[in-house]
């Protein structure tokens, strides 16, 4: 074992949301590297601090960890690799290990030790199985879960034990969506036989965003409240894939500390896709992140409207909402399905809707002419007493609605169309996207 750096690090208030970096140099030979780091006190009152690591090599991005509590222990190399960073060999030359001070709760003392060791001897690791393909669609929509954790960041569930609990609720597609890493992706392809999405919860000083579609991890450490988040938004749809706002209106600090959206150049309103249901629907910050995506509907925004489970385990709550969008066995359909928003949301009501507009048939996400539309609805799985809301250009048109059937209904629409079913309590159980109306 050779110490390859300790560091002393004294914090205050004052250096909340910093990025530290601290470099040293891996000579040849190192087969693993160790890193801890510890700090006291954990925090103040109910208020905890919260400092997570990620370590960068030679060669790039290697994990990062994303975890609560005052210790963090993590071993990189080529055999088993603690959850959250990347396996691979140890190359000679410049390493880093960055804290990330998401809060600092007054004065507080930590101390940060990396040793190299020589490689041990580990078993051959199978190798993890390719992407299974997904079994042949049995329905004309498909379900998934485009928000969820595991043991990779702060989850307390394996993948395999995420995908087991997916295969449970007839989830068909999966977005991990791990704090700052990519590291959980091999396992859960190993363990999950339908679509996988590659995703990152981007976690952030000042917001929360999920990309989907990219296999790079894009980095956070240079994004400001003024600047950078677009740009990074940009770039990602430009490789193909999209990012989401995440919980918008979540509680932010100092509760959950840059889980409400801060950042001035990317408002919901100039976004692409924002999460109006994450978890279970009960939660003020819901409401209030539905209540303004129709307010950006009524200024003439198109911003797809996304659900999550955001789900860190052991199981999948009741009430959560799922992504629904037409069944494919192709990963390249169903993220440009994704995209589009062709797709609505459900904690458990299956749907088929079809919209008959003067010039065609309209699929979710849609444009089609302004006029009389005319609407067949088919659902199941709705329960007693639930209520079936259309919102025609932001006026609702209310119902009873029965636990299955299919119904009839024409309205003249201006410039946009999409529908809600509530619970007798109010609880949303299903949202679609609109169909947009064209002039």
């Amino acid at each position: 074992m050779t110490d390859l750096l300790i560091e002393t690090v004294t914090l205050s208030l004052e250096d909340s949301k910093r990025h530290l970096p601290f470099t040293f140099f891996c000579p040849e030979g190192t087969g693993e590297l160790h890193l801890h780091w510890e700090f006291e006190p954990a925090g103040a009152g109910e208020l905890r601090t919260l400092i997570t690591l990620s370590v960068e090599g030679p060669h790039g991005f290697r994990g990062a960890g994303h975890r609560h509590g005052t210790r963090q222990t993590v071993v990189l190399g080529e055999g088993a690799v603690t959850p959250g960073y990347l396996p691979g060999p140890i190359s000679s030359g410049e390493w880093t290990v960055t804290l990330h001070t998401h809060l600092v709760m007054g004065h507080t003392s930590g101390k940060l030790r990396v040793t190299g060791h020589a490689a041990p001897h580990h078993p051959e690791q199978p190798r993890p199985a390719d992407l299974l393909p997904a079994p042949p669609p049995t329905r004309t929509w498909m379900k998934g879960d485009l928000h969820c954790h595991t043991v990779h960041s702060d989850g307390c569930w394996t993948a395999e034990q995420l995908a087991a609990a997916a295969l449970q609720q007839a989830l068909s597609f999966l977005a991990l969506t791990d704090h700052n890493t990519l590291s959980g992706r091999a396992e859960l392809a190993a363990a999950f036989p339908g679509l996988l999405l590659p995703g990152t919860e981007l976690t952030t000083y000042y917001g929360h965003a999920l990309v989907l579609g990219q296999q790079a991890f894009p980095g956070w450490t240079q994004l400001e409240p003024q600047r950078g988040m677009a740009d990074l938004a940009q770039r990602v749809s430009l490789e193909g894939g999209y990012v989401v706002i995440a919980h918008p209106f979540a509680a932010g600090d100092p509760i959950c500390t840059g889980c409400a959206w801060t950042y001035f150049d990317l408002r919901p309103e100039n976004t692409s896709h924002m999460e109006v249901w994450n978890g279970p629907w009960h939660g003020r910050h819901n409401s209030r992140a539905l209540a303004y995506w129709y307010t950006l509907l009524a200024a003439g925004k198109r911003v797809v409207a996304t659900a999550g489970s955001d789900a860190h385990g052991p199981a999948y709550l009741p009430g959560t909402g799922f992504t629904c969008t037409p069944a494919t066995s192709d990963p390249a359909f169903l993220l440009r399905q994704l995209r589009e928003g062709q797709t609505y949301l459900s904690a458990g009501p299956e749907l088929h809707l079809t919209v008959l507009a003067p010039d065609q048939t309209a699929v979710l996400g849609g444009s089609v002419a302004a006029g009389t539309w005319h609407l067949r609805l088919s659902w199941e799985g709705v329960p007693e007493g639930s209520v079936l809301v259309w919102v025609v250009d932001g006026r609702e048109h209310r119902e009873g609605i029965q636990t299955a059937g299919t119904q009839d209904a024409a309205f003249d629409v201006n410039t946009w169309l999409n529908l809600e079913i509530r619970a007798a309590g109010g609880e949303l159980l299903a949202l679609t996207n609109p169909v947009y109306a064209r002039r």
